[in-house]
């Protein structure tokens, strides 16, 4: 038994080395991090929100119920004149979240015990898991009229009443804004089909960024590792060819993976669209019109940010592999790069960059690889000039990674470059490596 725990404690020695133990402690703190970040942004959802009520009835019944949602957690701002469409654009300008409009003899029905209609605006602006609650707002705000007006039936005590008219004698007709258009549709249906797009853009880059990045990295430590980058840098090539070959080569396969990437997004997107059931039919309908859809313009633009951002990646997994002594380091060097993947595509998927604190914004906005995460929201919500301005980001912070790449590669450092800690002899007359810096000096001992 005493033999079996010397092995368990040899084997754990080798296991439970810095190398392995701050990968798990920066998951930790990052997803430390996160949690905080997602609580203060629910508790903004917790707040009050705003709720534009546009009065067209100017009864009684119509006051009543814009005060009923005031009780119901909603900070209401009432409009009783002026054309429908052009509140919407105003209240959606305004970075409103929602209208609901009181028809014309809505009182004069409800007094008769007949149903009424009212209209229900949801205007869309992120496509966040946090920013699509707001389209949950409105039914929280029917169900408060429905209990008003049931209650008050309940007390007038109307004889022969049909109880399912006492429980839902209010029903909404339902239109959906994104920028100055509107169209009909569920907002929960379309914010679902959306909602599938936007997620599976950041699952799919995360992938290829970091395939791309350990393919690049482990490249070097190889060529290190089998001595054949010595060979390769005596050549008569200079070290800024051999450079710029190396990025050329990762530029190809990062351009492969933008285009491969995008052609199957294509077919996914269309096959979300593309269905035959009435419903379906008329989500896509209101979909088309809402423009909530990648035409050639998005994809261009969605297919260069997605290329900026795997350049990037490429730029700094070839920083990180210079530092690699061998292959099995590779996995170690690159976890800084997947953790900077992995923040920004958790905070997008949760947060709404619309209504973050500017500190959390610029945060996010600083990470190069929050630009390709955000670039279909920013399509869909039709804000192009955020998403040309992170391409021009990426594409200037690659420029810099790949001039600082191009500086290690031009001198002996890349071959003496390493992240290990210093090494003792194993005998007399042995030698002692004794690390200074990304020098590396010999002395006898």
């Amino acid at each position: 038994m005493r033999r079996f725990f010397v092995v368990l404690r040899k084997e754990l020695k080798e296991m439970l080395t810095w190398q392995t133990l701050i990968p798990i402690l920066l998951v930790v703190v990052i997803y430390s991090f996160l949690g905080r970040v997602i609580n203060q942004e629910q508790k903004k959802q917790a707040a009050p929100q705003a709720l534009v009520v546009v009065d067209l009835d100017h009864s009684q019944i119509s006051e009543m119920l814009a005060g009923i949602l005031t009780k119901a957690n909603f900070k209401v701002t009432t409009y009783t004149e002026g054309v429908v469409g052009d509140i919407v654009r105003k209240v959606a300008s305004e970075k409103g979240a929602a209208v609901l409009v009181i028809p014309q003899g809505f009182e004069a029905g409800i007094n008769a015990r007949k149903p009424q209609t009212v209209q229900t605006y949801t205007i869309l602006r992120s496509f966040s898991l946090l920013g699509m609650q707001g389209t949950f707002k409105l039914d929280a705000a029917l169900t408060a009229m429905n209990d008003a007006i049931g209650d008050m039936y309940i007390k007038t005590g109307a004889p022969g009443l049909d109880p399912a008219v006492v429980k839902h004698v209010i029903s909404a007709q339902s239109f959906v804004t994104v920028g100055t258009t509107s169209a009909e549709g569920d907002p929960q249906a379309l914010v679902s089909v959306v909602m599938q797009q936007t997620m599976v853009i950041p699952i799919v880059l995360t992938l290829v960024i970091i395939l791309a990045s350990q393919m690049i990295a482990a490249s070097i430590a190889g060529e290190k590792e089998n001595k054949t980058l010595e060979t390769l840098l005596s050549t008569p090539v200079a070290r800024g060819a051999l450079v710029t070959a190396k990025m050329m080569a990762s530029g190809i396969v990062a351009l492969i993976s933008a285009a491969a990437y995008m052609v199957g997004m294509k077919s996914y997107m269309g096959s979300l669209i593309g269905t035959s059931s009435g419903t379906s039919t008329t989500v896509g309908q209101a979909i088309q019109k809402l423009g909530l859809i990648l035409d050639l313009r998005g994809y261009v633009l969605l297919g260069l940010s997605v290329f900026a951002g795997i350049m990037v990646a490429l730029s700094i997994a070839v920083i990180l592999g210079a530092f690699a002594e061998d292959l099995k380091s590779v996995q170690i060097l690159i976890t800084p790069l997947m953790m900077m993947v992995l923040l920004p595509y958790l905070m997008t998927m949760f947060i709404d960059i619309n209504t973050t604190s500017p500190v959390l914004k610029w945060f996010i906005y600083a990470i190069p690889f929050s630009h390709p995460f955000l670039a279909a929201q920013f399509i869909f919500a039709h804000n192009f000039a955020m998403v040309v301005a992170g391409i021009v980001y990426q594409f200037a912070l690659f420029l810099v990674l790949a001039t600082v790449a191009a500086r290690i590669f031009s001198t002996d450092r890349i071959l003496t470059m390493k992240l290990n800690t210093a090494r003792r002899g194993s005998g007399l007359g042995g030698w002692t490596l004794v690390r200074e810096g990304i020098s590396l000096r010999i002395r006898r001992k």
